[in-house]
């Protein structure tokens, strides 16, 4: 039908049918939108766990089989990430409580008494925050603390819901998976054809190598680490080595470790140890894993490190640790539509 031959009627109904059909969305997506992250997590943990899960989907009802697999999700990945920000929030707890207990000049005295320089640099903190915590008393510069530590005790509450929506998700998307792919696939076809399986193809392998990077870099830092506790002489390097490998799954979680690590030297009068062990964290510990995480991507879906480093960084900036992964996938899927695009020129050229 030639766009001469609508009516008027004919293009007022079109109209409100696009407004209905764009108000109607933006409706869904004002409904879903504080819950996407924990789709989009469970999404990714249970593609990352699927073949994990086979054993109990060929010998268990469909039902039970969810529940086991959710079940082992959560010991795999959602109860450690949660008992370590449980820790961090009881260990930060304790250490304002000891701070609160103690003088300022009496921590001078004692702890740096034979580091001048340093005993002056802590004798220029301002007077309001050399005297002890006093309940009702807190001076405004403790007050704005006190804001930021209440916010960070909010965020970790936040986080501990994620966890439990990306549980209960995660759930339904073992229990569904097969249907929901299927679904997908077929949607993907009507939209963009058979060239869909090709996208989707792009997006499974890039999430795969990003668990995959994820994996590496967590060893890479452990041991790393581990070498940097070994060589400052720190008491249990194994043990400190293997807690900077799981803190490497949170978002800058390893300079919590390696970071209390050189405070301690520091504190005990160790202070070329300190300060070596926070150089070694700062410059060796944290940046690898903006080389081989990258790398890892790089060499598993073919495409330039520069755009993998430019994905991983640009994604954490846009979306946080989300964008750890939307930010590959999205460079992936659109380094595959620009091959795909020069494909026929090269076929046409030759």
């Amino acid at each position: 039908m030639r766009l001469a031959d609508l009516t008027v009627r004919d293009l007022r109904l079109a109209l409100g049918q696009l407004l209905a059909a764009i108000v109607f969305f933006a409706l869904v997506w004002k409904i879903l939108a504080p819950f996407l992250p924990a789709i989009v997590w469970a999404a990714i943990l249970v593609y990352a766990t699927w073949p994990l899960s086979a054993p109990l989907r060929r010998h268990w009802p469909p039902l039970l089989a969810a529940c086991g697999a959710t079940f082992m999700l959560a010991l795999i990945f959602i109860l450690p990430v949660l008992f370590l920000s449980m820790t961090l929030g009881t260990e930060l707890h304790h250490v304002l409580t000891e701070l609160s207990q103690q003088d300022a000049h009496t921590l001078i005295s004692t702890q740096w008494s034979h580091n001048v320089w340093i005993k002056n640099l802590l004798e220029q903190i301002p007077a309001s925050w050399k005297t002890p915590f006093q309940p009702g008393a807190l001076s405004p510069d403790l007050s704005a603390w006190a804001g930021r530590i209440g916010m960070l005790a909010g965020g970790i509450g936040r986080f501990a819901a994620l966890l439990v929506l990306v549980l209960i998700t995660a759930f339904f998307f073992y229990r569904y998976g097969l249907e929901l792919l299927d679904q997908l696939q077929r949607m993907v076809h009507q939209v963009l054809g058979r060239r869909g399986d090709n996208y989707l193809q792009t997006v499974a392998i890039t999430i795969r190598a990003v668990i995959y990077g994820i994996l590496a870099t967590a060893l890479a830092q452990g041991a790393l680490a581990g070498l940097g506790y070994w060589a400052t002489g720190l008491p249990a390097p194994v043990l400190l080595a293997v807690v900077t490998l799981l803190f490497s799954f949170l978002p800058f979680g390893t300079p919590l470790v390696w970071g209390a690590a050189s405070i301690w030297l520091l504190v005990h009068g160790h202070i070329a140890a300190g300060v070596g062990l926070a150089l070694w964290g700062a410059l060796v510990v944290s940046w690898i894993d903006n080389l081989i995480r990258p790398l890892v991507i790089s060499s598993a879906v073919h495409i330039p490190f520069l755009l993998v480093l430019f994905g991983v960084l640009g994604g954490i900036l846009t979306f946080g640790l989300l964008g750890l992964f939307l930010g590959p996938v999205v460079l992936a899927v659109l380094l595959a539509i620009w091959r795909e695009w020069l494909q026929p020129a090269q076929s046409a050229e030759t």
